[in-house]
């Protein structure tokens, strides 16, 4: 590559693609932010008792998989395909 290439991919990394990043990310900000003035009450408070249904659904299945009875199960399981 000659200089005035590598120049131009340095300007093009410096400062075009970290403006274009940070012109994404304020927008899709800004979207949200309308979204959530769309909704009423009763919706916000639907979607936050799902939330939390799904981050407790969320801790049983970590509480499953880092069982040692899981692991072991899985492990046993690695052993019967291998035969």
């Amino acid at each position: 590559m000659d200089d005035g290439m590598v120049f131009v991919l340095i300007i093009l990394f410096a400062f075009v693609l970290p403006i274009v990043l940070i012109g994404t990310w304020t927008s899709h900000k800004k979207d949200m932010a309308k979204a959530n003035a769309n909704l009423n009450d009763s919706e916000k408070l639907n979607m936050q008792n799902e939330l939390a249904s799904v981050k407790g659904r969320l801790e049983v299945l970590e509480a499953i998989v880092t069982d040692k009875k899981y692991q072991l199960n899985q492990e046993i399981t690695a052993l019967k395909a291998v035969d």
